[in-house]
């Protein structure tokens, strides 16, 4: 492609993305002006020294009162998200007109394709919509007259200098995805963890979500283990993976040779299966034992960890590692690294095994996913086999057990079921196949909220609603329970424990 139908394609591009065009023609005397998503952004293409073109966004947040506390704010932002520059850009001549705040990011003009464009436009309109609240609450902090700092400010101040990388979005979310997180909103760790909520705490736009850990005793947190329903396997080898650490501990403190045993685990098994509880308890049980300082939980997925251009990628694992180092990194469906001509994940793995080696003992890795792909995934790279020696298997649960966390739901929502229903709960469960990918404690929750739904409908199908007594509101009769499906098991697959397929 020539280079003027190269400019004019780039710039047909920006064109149908934008809202509005004010004009311009992408040359650096006349730069494309446009709006998107209700940011002013400004697009150039110039050449650099070695012949190359070069296509630069920016993207203005405009009328910035300067102070001390913005440029300290601004200052950190290309650090944590090296995806873009961002700059307190002034007027030539001072006092003219307001400073701006200017986030840029180039990229090579033959490379530009419309996926490329979509994740940069939404990473920086993204940006740019932070800025802007950041900045209007710093302005909110210098007018206000108030003698006593807010406690609440002060907590949102220390989440945003401690650690910067929370709040920051990866650079392919969408722009939805991007509106819709909210860095300042504090993690509610008041709610007493749910074994059957394993996998659906990931948070979206592929963030890695950070656990924090509950100050307990030892023995608190094995009693908590204990407490989870089913999962015997998994029990007996985390005891002993305990016993083995203190063992190891005690030789160490009386002289003797102690044998240096890996944190890192790998969890396989089918969904819903508690491997994230499971993952946070581990954590936990590591600071009490003084193996690890925090034992907090970060959770990542192949979205969270892999950026979307070669380079990318190693930067933004990194930054995952460092955001759990003294804690716990938890991967889920770690087999999605490895692939062939995978270059990206590939990238990743290399730079994960990096830091494992870099800062070993300072944090621990989880890999979970499906047996079959996680032997795999451990095969691929000599240096995984060679640190991750520890497979934790988490059967299915059985009919009983998946009988109990339903029962455990509906007492948490302040409902009981009459015998009727009870037993038909019972048939509901037993013909549920147990193939690979069934999802455990995820299928009972979607089943008490159909049952929940349809208690409710019959209620006011019934002419009750607001009438009825708190017995019948609270009692769940065998008409709001579904008939039993007529499911079949599949002729492949071979067992492993006491249930998945692998």
């Amino acid at each position: 492609m020539n280079e003027t139908k190269l400019i004019d394609t780039i710039a047909a591009l920006l064109r149908a993305r934008a809202d509005r065009v004010a004009g311009g023609t992408l040359s650096e005397d006349n730069p494309l002006e446009f709006v998107l998503r209700g940011e002013a952004v400004s697009a150039r293409i110039y050449r650099r020294y070695n012949g190359s073109l070069v296509l630069a966004l920016d993207v203005f947040v405009d009328d910035v009162v300067e102070s001390a506390d913005v440029f300290r704010w601004v200052a950190t932002r290309s650090g944590v998200m090296p995806f873009v520059t961002i700059r307190v850009d002034r007027p030539l001549v001072r006092g003219s007109a307001p400073a701006a705040v200017k986030i840029s990011h180039s990229l090579l003009a033959d490379d530009v394709s419309e996926r490329q464009l979509d994740e940069v436009l939404d990473a920086m309109t993204y940006m740019s919509r932070r800025t802007r609240t950041r900045l209007h609450e710093f302005e909110s902090s210098v007018t206000e007259d108030v003698d006593e700092p807010n406690p609440i400010d002060d907590d949102h101040h220390q989440s945003e200098t401690a650690d910067e990388t929370i709040d920051e979005y990866p650079f392919e979310a969408s722009s939805q995805q991007a509106a819709e997180f909210d860095d300042s909103e504090e993690l509610d760790d008041s709610e007493e963890s749910d074994e059957v909520e394993d996998d659906d705490d990931m948070s979206p736009n592929g963030v890695p979500v950070s656990s924090p850990v509950k100050e307990r005793s030892h023995d608190a947190i094995l009693r908590e283990l204990e407490d989870m329903i089913g999962l015997g396997p998994v029990k007996e080898e985390i005891n002993r993976l305990i016993a083995a650490q203190q063992l190891a501990d005690l030789r160490r403190r009386r002289g003797l040779l102690a044998q240096e045993m890996s944190p890192h685990l790998v969890f396989v098994g089918n969904p819903g299966t508690g491997k994230t509880t499971v993952a946070r308890l581990i954590g936990e049980l590591y600071r009490s034992l003084g193996l690890l300082p925090s034992g907090h939980l970060v959770e990542a997925d192949r979205s969270t960890l892999v950026a979307a251009y070669m380079g990318q990628t190693a930067i933004k694992t990194r930054q995952v590692c460092e955001k759990a180092l003294g804690g716990v990194l938890f991967i889920d469906e770690a087999y999605s690294l490895v692939g062939e001509r995978d270059q990206y994940g590939e990238e990743c793995v290399n730079t994960l095994l990096q830091f494992m080696e870099n800062h070993r003992g300072q944090f621990a890795v989880v890999v979970a996913g499906y047996p079959a792909e996680m032997l795999g995934f451990i095969e691929s790279n000599p240096g995984l086999r060679a640190r991750f020696d520890l497979v934790l298997q988490f059967p299915d649960y059985s009919d009983v057990e998946l009988e109990q966390i339903f029962l455990g739901i509906a007492e948490k929502n302040d409902y009981v079921l009459d015998p009727e229903a009870l037993l038909k709960v019972r048939e509901f469960i037993a013909a549920w196949p147990r193939w690979r990918g069934f999802g455990n404690g995820r299928e009972v929750r979607k089943l008490f909220g159909d049952i929940a739904r349809r208690h409710a409908e019959l209620l006011f199908a019934q002419g009750e609603g607001k009438k009825a007594s708190d017995d019948t509101l609270r009692t769940i009769t065998a008409a709001a329970v579904p008939e039993a499906p007529e499911y079949h098991q599949p002729v492949a697959g071979v067992r492993y424990g006491d249930g998945g397929y692998l």
